[in-house]
């Protein structure tokens, strides 16, 4: 007999795999290192957050300095010379007191110098009237301006000269207004106006502004040629200023309405140039004024003596700080100077005569 064949019994394999306790292990070393890699992540976050809102911040105060010393340095100007050729309005191939709605026998509304006349005297510089006080009405560089009265912030000299006399002298204070020629007219705007507006729809004030019987260089309505049927072009409001308040800082932009004749810090209609996300926390103008004797026959220095013309540089300097709202780490300190650049010419007073006993 043929014997069966048998199969030999394989062995029997043990079985591998993950136990309970290799399980946890790893499900905790897997926590630790997604945690590791979420902490890293949350941190890179946060720091570009922070580096992306200080950015902005940096960015916003650099803006709204940029805007204020750019429009800083312009206070003042006067285009008495018509140096861009805009301010011919009759055509006569020059401009002089004709082209601001008078004639040569001093009939009209242009007085600059208060001498009851209108006449080319009026268009010297030194009767700048975007650097002039007209009763309540100063239109000069001036801080901390109060609209009923025009006042000032009080000066401090900082500068003597021997003789005890103020050569150099500052104001300090949150808030700066001043006039520059925006349309280049001659005239100072005390309101926008557009060319095509009817008299209800920009009324003439009651009173002038600038003094009684409207007897000051200020505009009212659309520039145009004094016999002309019809208006050429827009005026503009021509008296400017930025101030803080309530964290941000605000830019005058015009007036409260036709019966607003006032011009400070304290009246005016404003508008926010800042955003909500931003809270300003200082904001300080410094407004220095170097006085130098205009005589050609005395020295710079020497102080302004009756009947001498005096000249006084200014320049102003802008201290701003800010922070991102909730956040007072974040508080961010910039500092500039400006120099303006149209200097204001004023003629010492004589003394007065002595009464006749």
């Amino acid at each position: 007999m043929t014997p069966v064949a048998t199969e030999t019994p394989r062995p029997r394999r043990r079985q591998s795999g993950v136990t309970l306790t290799g399980l946890m292990v790893g499900l905790a070393v897997g926590t630790l290192v997604l945690s590791a890699s979420l902490q890293t992540y949350l941190m890179i976050s946060e720091g570009a957050r922070d580096t992306l809102m200080n950015a902005r911040l940096d960015q916003e105060l650099r803006a709204a300095l940029d805007l204020m010393r750019t429009d800083i340095r312009r206070a003042g100007y006067w285009d008495f010379l018509d140096l861009d050729q805009q301010g011919d309005a009759n055509a006569d191939g020059r401009f002089d007191w004709t082209d601001l709605g008078t004639d040569e026998q001093g009939a009209g509304n242009f007085d600059t110098n208060a001498d009851g006349r209108t006449d080319a005297l009026d268009l010297a510089p030194i009767h700048n009237p975007f650097q002039g006080r007209h009763g309540a009405i100063n239109n000069d560089l001036c801080v901390d301006t109060a609209g009923a009265t025009g006042d000032c912030a009080a000066s401090v000299c900082t500068v003597h000269h021997a003789s005890g006399d103020c050569l150099s002298h500052l104001q300090v204070g949150s808030c700066l207004t001043y006039g520059h020629d925006l349309d280049s007219d001659g005239r100072v705007g005390i309101r926008a106006c557009d060319k095509n507006a009817s008299e209800p729809d920009c009324p003439r004030p009651e009173a002038a502004p600038f003094a009684a019987s409207n007897q000051e260089p200020y505009a009212w309505r659309a520039w145009y040629p004094p016999t002309a049927a019809k208006a050429t072009r827009s005026i503009e409001m021509e008296m400017f200023g930025f101030r803080y308040r309530r964290g941000g800082i605000d830019m005058r932009v015009g007036r409260l309405g036709p019966d607003d004749v006032t011009f400070g810090c304290d009246t005016g209609r404003w508008e926010r140039i800042t955003s909500p996300d931003i809270e300003i926390t200082e904001l300080r103008f410094a407004l220095t004024s170097v006085t130098r004797n205009a005589n050609p026959d005395k020295s710079r220095t020497d102080p302004c003596q009756p009947e001498d013309l005096c000249q006084h540089i200014r320049s102003v300097t802008i201290d701003l700080a800010g922070r991102l709202v909730g956040e007072a780490t974040s508080t961010r300190e910039l500092s500039t100077s400006v120099a303006v650049r149209n200097d204001r010419y004023v003629l010492t007073p004589a003394p007065l005569a002595a009464p006749t006993p």
